[in-house]
This record gives C-alpha cells, structure tokens and sequence, in this order.
C-alpha cells in the first residue's frame, strides 16, 4: 500500500508539472475554524463557500476547514450548518492565523455541499440530496445504517431483523443502491442479500451523505437508484496540534442493547494519529407479541489510522476492522432451529490530495482494499441439551479499488474535472448449501464531468463515464462443471446531463437526466441452492442482461429564514429490470418459498415534497410526504415487489440552543400494489418523540422514543417469512457523547 501511495505521489508531483517549493513561494494556505457563537463548541460538518472561486469545503469533526493554496486577495465566505443562521462575511487573504468564524443557532435548515454529488466542491444540486453531521447522527442512533436513515424523504429501509437493515431509495434495493465508505466502495456483501449487513458501525461515522437518484456517472454500476456515502474520522484529514477524544455511548431498551464508543487523536504541525474501539451487544427484539427470536447482535470494531500534510499535500492512511455475529428471525416457528451470521472485514484505505497552481488544481487520489469473510450457520438445539452447527454457506471476498480525481481550474464558464477507477474482487462460495460458483472480476473507467455557468442563474452539468468490465465464473465444490458457466465482458457508457436553476436566494430548481445502468451480479446469475438465512429457495437465471435506466429528477426548493419546502419528481424507465420474484410455490424438503430472478422491462416514478416551518425563534415544524410506485412497462402491467407504500411524515420541535423537545408522528398507508404471490401489508401510525441537552464543554444527550403506543404492524418492506412476525415495539433510546 506505501509503495502504491509513493508512485502517486511522484506522478502527481511530476506528471503534472508542479513543485511544492513554486506553489508556496506564490501562495497561501486559507484555513479556518467554524464554531457555534453561543457554546463555542466546533460545528462539524459546516460548509465554507467562497463566492468569487464558487468553490466551498466541509470543516470536519473539529470544526476546521482548509482551502489549501489560495491566491491573496479579497474573499466573501458564506458559511452554513444545519440549526445555524447562514452567516456573509469578507475576509482579506493571506489571514494572520486561523480565519475564525462564529455561527449563530437558528431552527431552519441551511443548504450543505454534497461532496457525494460534486466532485468539484459546490453547492449547486442537480438532484435532490441530504446530509447529516454528527449531532443528527446522534439523535437518530441506531444499530444500523438502514434504521438510521429510515424516514428520511424517499428513503426506507428493508427489514429482516435489526443488524441487516438498509437502505431503500425510492423502491430500489439492495444492489441497486450504492453504500460507500470515504467515497470508495466498501468491498462487503450488503448489496447482495437481504441477510447480509453493512460492515460498519453507525457509532464510527462522523457524516453521511444521501444522494437520490441515479448516480452512475461518478460511481458507475450499483448506483442506478442513489448512493449513500459514509465518512468516518479514521483516517486524519484536518487536525490541531494536540490531543483530542470522545466518547459515546448508546442504549435501547427494545433489545436490552448497550454500545459504547472511545476514540482518541493526537496532531502536531505536520503528523496525525488517531485510533477508536466500538463495542455493541444487544439481545433479541421485543415485539408487541413478544421476543422475536434470532435477531441477538453482537459486534466489536476499530478504526487507526495516520495522516501528513506538508504545504499542499496531505495524506492519509487506515486500518479499520469489525466483527460481527448477529441472528436472524428465518425459523422463528422452530424454537430448536435458528439462524446466525459471523462476519467479519479488514479494511486499508489511503487519501492523498495536492492542491496546484496548474491547470488542474487540485487532485485526490484514493486507495481501498477489503478483505471480507461471513459464515452463515445453522444452528440445532438438541433434546439433550446439546448444540450442533452446520456451515450453510460462506463468502469469502477480498476487494481492492483505486479513484484518481484530477480537477481542474475554471476555464471562462467551464469548471470539471476528469476521474479514473479501478476495481478488482474475486469471492469464493463454500458450505453444505453454496449458492453460487466462485467468481473474479474487475473493471477499469473514466468520466468527464463538467459545468458550465450559462448565467448567473442558469449553471449546466454534463458528463459521460465509459467503463470495460470482466467477470469469470469458476467452479467449486457444488458447482463443477464448468460448462454451465459464461465469462462476461462488457462495455458500458453512460452519461448525465442536468439544470440548476437559482432566481434568487430563496429559490432554486434542478432537473437532471441521467443515463445509468447495472450489471447483474453473480447471485442473479447462477444461484440454485436453498439459502436458509435470507429464507427462500433463490433461482438464478443465466441469460440476465444488463440493467439500463434512463432516470429523471425535477426538484424545486423555496427557503426564507421561516420557511422552507421542497418538491422532487422522479421517473426511471428501465430495461432488462432484475426482480427478485416468488413464485407461489414450496421448496422440499428445505421448506422454503422458491425466489427467481426474472427480467422486465419496468418503470418507477413518484415524489417527496418537504416542508419546514419556523413558528418563532425555538418553535418549528415540519410535515413530509413521499410515495413510490413501481410496475412492468408491457404485458399485465404487473406490480414489482417489495415497493413501498405512501408515507406522511409529521413533526414538531422545541429547541432553545440548549434544550431541544418534540413529538413526531409516521403515517404508513395500506400497501395494495403488490406483485403476483405478494400479500398487501395493512396501514399504520406511528407516534414518537425526541428530546436532548447540550451541555456545553463538548457534551450532548440525546433520548428518542419509538412506537409510543406500542402499535402492532408489519412493514411491507419486511423480508421475514411471509411477514407474519410483527415490528419492534416500543423502544427508548439514549445516546450520550463528550467531544474533550
């Protein structure tokens, strides 16, 4: 990996043409630090914008930011946050020290650049997306990444008991919606079934970025229904001299869970270390009809890593691991069966960035390499007490991807930048009931991505990414012959094309057509085998095709500093659509329902619209409504599954800088639009409430309440069998976090 990120630095040093010593000798480095004017604690998270280079940043978990080489002269920076008043002001460069900035609390969301979105740094949104620092990650703490973002507009999540839950966007699932660690592909098997868990603890991450729509462009298969962006603080990016740490802790009541978070860092002017230890246990789910079996989690993570930075080059380096055993409710009728997944991932990853007075300006280069492992077990308890266990399936995967951004200068009214990626993978498939033949693969792409400011209202977006992938099927033991297999190769384009349009402050409207695409994955191909964690017999089918989407995003935004609301549209037409389907029938002697892989021609279209409004100085509230609906373009025009249904979304909160208080309040609507052999899911509500203190000198308590009146209702994106088994019950969250 060192020899890997020293080539980088040489041909970036010298390919490009530039030299540490001459950007220097010209220039001066902009840094900052944005904090909050009433408590004086840092802001993570908040976005610096300087409106003369259209350029902005995210501070990080510190509160600092760093523009690198800036030439001198005079700047206007706005500065935002969320649950901050957005804050103008001019500053004369070089500064002497640090630029300190100081916001004031407001109870209105602010606009956030979405780095997931822009690999040039800037706010203008061409499709609708979200992000949440690190106090909103506190106040929705959960034990995974789907029911942390569950409610967010457009955003659902699967569900199969807790560990495993992910996200849903707008009706895509699963390999359709790209999970991503610091802006590489994470290298697990989250994407592949509705058993397999994302390998990170939410406690690990600092920010998460939600990006809706097709993202292909930027990050190519996987991404045709949105992406979500993970960051986590292991690897140093912005530091101070000396030492820093936190510590967290989460409780719920509904699994008698309890996790706990330390993590510490020491910087000087040059060097960075940091290091963290998670720890989380919780027992099974308490429904309004009881204990929900095999649904235990158990996890142990870390995270170190280094970081250096000499004028404009940074790097960075990390190591981070988890390992992770967790139940699933498949056999919940049998109390002698059950079902467990041990996993476990090792993850390095390198960031370098050189900031250059060229004509490209700046450029990234990412490192990422994933070695993952899970057993899924089947476990019997016998009448004499004793315990057997049988190897059902296991994955073996090991990952290794690399991203090089080079971004360039404005030229006039363009301003992009150009990307590579490499990516490598090979999984063995082994157990008493593989599913799959082994598999390696790799692909290799570039794409141009740029923007064009027609006006100073109109800005265009353009790009076209083309991509060469390989995959070769190999043999193991349950599947031998190796003339059943294809090797596949592949040529893919595809390109984006988007409007913002901004009149004024208040408003702005975006549109973007996007052509995306995914190839289908070695589990759709090949699988034939009964897979007793995700309960269901799943056939593949050879002759899928890829997967091509022409995808539509509208969004119109209005904000005053008491008022914000915005609309989304969406429509994705899609040929050679994947749908994992059930066939009415009954795998024997396993038991299970038989799932095929079948190919339609299909189209999703629906809306989020989003309103918040300012009551006074501490009073707001908010109401959201989104809905998704999914069928086939020719034939019967039939239903696809696991679509989810109407949701309104209802809020009131009371927050004062230092106490904050509010009920909220879900209303789920009968699911009706099912697909053949799909049973409809009844409608629901759901009341809650959320409350916190910050008490200053870094630390905050969160609390949270879900399911108050303990309602009994079935999700109808709930994947246990044949969704007999309710959802949790009423459950109490605390999470208390000291930044020292």
């Amino acid at each position: 990996m060192k020899k890997y990120t020293k080539l980088a630095v040489v041909l970036l040093l010298f390919g490009l043409g530039v030299t540490e010593s001459h950007a220097i000798s010209t220039n001066e480095t902009l840094r900052g630090e944005v904090t909050d004017a009433t408590t004086g604690e840092a802001i993570p998270g908040a976005t610096v914008f300087i409106e003369e280079l259209e350029r902005g940043i995210a501070a990080d978990n510190e509160g600092r930011f760093d523009f690198g080489i800036i030439s001198s002269g005079t700047y206007t920076l706005t500065v935002r946050s969320v649950g901050f008043t957005v804050k103008k002001m001019t500053i004369d460069h070089p500064a002497n020290g640090l630029i300190r900035i100081e916001l004031q609390p407001s109870i209105m969301q602010a606009d956030d650049i979405i780095v997931t979105s822009s690999p040039i740094g800037k706010n203008i949104q061409y499709q609708p997306a979200q992000a949440f620092n690190a106090e909103m990650l506190q106040q929705k703490a959960a034990p995974s990444l789907g029911e942390m973002l569950d409610g967010t507009p457009g955003v659902t999540t699967r569900s199969f008991g807790s560990a495993p839950a992910r996200p849903v966007i707008r009706g895509f699932d699963g390999d359709r919606v790209l999970v991503m660690q610091n802006g590489e592909r994470m290298g697990d098997l989250s994407g592949t079934a509705v058993d397999h868990a994302v390998a990170l603890d939410p406690l690990s991450m600092d920010r998460v970025e939600v990006v809706r729509g097709p993202a292909s462009l930027l990050y190519g298969s996987s991404a045709i229904g949105g992406v979500v962006n993970m960051f986590s603080n292991d690897m140093p990016r912005e530091w101070e001299n000396g030492t820093k740490g936190s510590v967290a802790s989460h409780v719920a009541t509904v699994n008698n869970m309890g996790a706990g978070l330390v993590r510490a860092q020491y910087g000087s002017n040059n060097f960075a270390a940091t290091g963290r230890v998670i720890y989380r246990n919780g027992g099974d789910l308490m429904t309004p009809e009881g204990r929900l079996p095999d649904t235990a989690i158990n996890n142990f993570s870390y995270g170190s890593g280094l970081g250096y930075r000499s004028g404009p080059f940074e790097t960075g380096l990390a190591i981070s691991g988890m390992d992770y055993t967790y139940g699933l409710p498949e056999a919940i009728d049998d109390l002698n069966e059950s079902i467990e997944i041990r996993m476990n991932r090792t993850n390095i990853q390198s960031i370098s960035t050189l900031k250059m007075d060229r004509f490209f300006d700046h450029a990234e280069l990412r490192i990422h390499y994933s070695d993952y492992a899970h057993d899924e077990i089947e476990i019997e308890r016998l009448q004499d007490g004793g315990i057997e266990e049988e190897l059902e399936i296991r994955f073996d995967q090991q990952t290794i991807s690399s991203s090089l951004v080079l971004r360039h200068r404005q030229l006039g009214a363009l301003e992009g930048a150009l990307g590579l990626s490499f990516n490598r993978s090979q999984i063995a498939v082994g157990g008493a009931e593989a599913l799959t033949p082994d598999a390696e693969g790799y692909f290799l792409t570039g794409y141009i991505y740029e923007e064009i400011s027609l006006s100073d209202l109109i800005t265009l977006k353009t790009g076209m990414r083309i991509e060469w992938k390989e995959t070769f099927v190999k043999t193991n033991e349950l599947f031998p012959d190796a003339s059943a297999f294809e090797d596949r190769s592949d040529l893919i384009f595809s390109g984006a094309l988007g409007l913002n349009y901004s009149p004024s402050a208040r408003w702005t409207a975006g549109f973007q057509v996007a052509r995306a695409y995914r190839t289908p994955t070695i589990e759709e191909l090949y699988s034939f085998a009964p897979h007793a964690a995700a309960g269901s017999f799943d056939i593949g089918n050879p002759t899928l095709q890829n997967e091509f989407s022409i995808g539509t995003d509208a969004f119109v935004e209005y904000q005053t500093d008491r008022f914000q609301t915005q609309l989304s549209l969406f429509a994705n037409r899609i040929d050679n659509f994947v749908d994992f389907t059930p066939t009415g029938e009954i795998h024997q002697p396993s038991g299970l329902p038989f799932f095929e892989y079948v190919s339609k021609d299909a189209i999703l279209y629906g809306f989020e619209l989003s309103t918040n409004v300012a009551f006074s100085d501490v009073l707001s509230g908010g109401i959201g409504f989104d809905y998704v609906r999914g069928r086939e373009r020719s034939g019967e025009l039939r239903n696809l599954t696991f679509m989810p249904p109407f949701r309104t979304h209802l809020q009131f909160m009371y927050d004062n800088g230092t106490i904050w208080a509010g009920p909220r309040l879900r209303i789920v609507n009968r699911q009706e639009q099912v697909a053949p052999n799909e049973d409809p899911t009844p409608g629901y509500l759901l009341i809650g409430a959320d409350a916190g203190y910050r008490f200053g000198h870094g630390v905050t308590l969160s609390l949270r309440l879900d399911n108050l009146l303990n309602e009994r209702y079935r999700d109808h994106l709930s994947r246990i069998e044949n969704r007999d088994a309710p959802m949790p019950g009423r459950n109490f969250n605390a999470m208390v976090r000291w930044e020292f």
